[in-house]
């Protein structure tokens, strides 16, 4: 699940789907017990939330170890959303005339993940990381490495209404690491042309000295997987309404990809290629990561066969109480931004940045935050977000390193 300050329940960082990723040890042996945490939000906004809002939820964590090696284990998210549900709607409870702030109190479920892991191998069902995520490494604004990821397939109407979750086996020989996953869905009657296991993803890292050398593929899906209501050319491997390809909307597209990556004199060096084998498009891209300092500077340039080259150059800068990046992207994707912080000590750090999006003057997002920590899991935050009067993105995430709603924002969140 992303954490988005300010806009949605972040839940605890031990409970979601990073803790199924291998932090359980291999000899316990017998239940470890259930690990709760909780979070909470109460603020006030006016221009995204409409007024007072709150937001909880809670975060639940628990392995076991078992014979040979091996341990078993589960984590899930609820999360719990204040006059935010439809009367009737599976999941309400509370008061359902929709009159109050605390009325139509939803609760949903999410990041929700069984897993074995052991004796190198793991086995993921749920909520969990596509073979593409655990094992692509591309290079900054490919616009053909469409590998689909978890959040393309469980998180509504535009990004996979059909598709319940992934399984995905990891296994590891020698320097070798090698994942393979498949969609999971349920038989909805509207997309009776998907087999309950679809989309095949199958990927392989593996690291010689200086040298890390990965290939990854993804299967096509023919198969209506989500509501493809989007106007955006897709870039996540989801066929969109205005892509140019054969084949229905929301279908899954083919794409297979290679990388290598080496330091060299300090530098990081990667180079990628990706090609989407239902457009017979590809992307080759070069990337350039020297840190020198307590400043990273990176280059990228991404060869597209099939619209304008994307290239851009990125300076980030972390000395002591203060951070601070800066970038530039032109191409295909052009969009210019600096974000920056300061920790002031005693608790308190500020926060403001300013992006200019697809080189229009009036794709904008602007803001100024800051943070106090009252003690005790507990952080009092101010915000002001603004966007241009041609922005397209969510008013709730405005900014990129920090993220607040657009308007004025106060609230006081809670960790437990």
């Amino acid at each position: 699940m992303k954490s988005i300050l300010l806009t949605s329940t972040a839940l605890v960082a031990f409970a979601g789907a990073a803790a199924a990723e291998s932090h359980a040890s291999a000899d316990m042996m017998g239940p470890q017990g259930v690990v709760w945490g909780a979070d909470g939000e109460f603020g006030y906004n006016e221009e995204v939330e409409g007024g007072f809002y709150f937001d909880g939820g809670l975060a639940i964590s628990t392995t076991a170890g078992m014979n040979m090696g091996l341990t078993a284990g589960l984590t899930l998210d609820v999360d719990l959303g204040f006059n935010e549900a439809t009367p009737g709607e599976t999941g309400l409870v509370g008061d359902s005339s929709g009159d109050g702030a605390f009325d139509n109190i939803s609760i949903d479920g999410s990041d929700f993940v069984v897993f074995v892991e052991g004796q190198g191998a793991a086995l993921y069902i749920g909520d969990t990381a596509t073979a593409s995520e655990k094992t692509w490494s591309g290079t900054t604004n490919m616009e053909n490495d469409g590998f689909l990821e978890v959040d393309d397939v469980n998180d509504g109407a535009d990004n996979g209404d059909f598709v319940d979750g992934v399984i995905r086996g990891d296994l590891a020989y020698g320097p070798v690491t090698g994942s393979v996953s498949f969609l999971m869905a349920d038989g909805v009657a509207t997309n009776d042309d998907f087999d309950g296991l679809d989309g095949m993803q199958v990927g392989a890292v593996s690291t010689f000295g200086a040298f890390t050398l990965g290939v990854t593929y993804q299967q096509g899906v023919d198969a209506m997987l989500v509501d493809a209501s989007d106007d955006e050319i897709g870039t996540d491997g989801i066929v969109g309404t205005n892509d140019d390809v054969s084949g229905d909307d929301g279908t899954v597209d083919e794409v297979i990809g290679l990388f290598a990556s080496t330091t060299f004199s300090g530098a990081n060096v990667k180079v990628a290629y990706a090609q989407n084998l239902d457009t017979e498009e590809d992307s080759i891209g070069f990337q350039l990561d020297y840190p020198f300092g307590p400043v990273t500077a990176t280059v990228f340039y991404s060869i597209e066969s099939a619209v304008d080259d994307n290239y851009g150059v990125a300076v980030a800068y972390a000395n002591g109480p203060v951070a601070a990046t800066a970038y530039y992207h032109d191409g295909n994707d052009q969009e210019i931004g600096l974000e920056g912080s300061y920790d002031f000590g005693m608790g308190l750090s500020a926060y403001a940045g300013y992006i200019q999006n697809d080189g229009d003057s009036d794709a904008t997002e602007a803001y100024i935050a800051a943070e106090y920590d009252l003690g005790g899991g507990a952080t009092l935050i101010a915000a002001y977000g603004d966007a241009g009067d041609t922005y397209t993105g969510d008013n709730d995430e405005i900014g990129n390193a920090y993220e607040v709603n657009e308007g004025t924002t106060v609230a006081v969140s809670f960790t437990f």
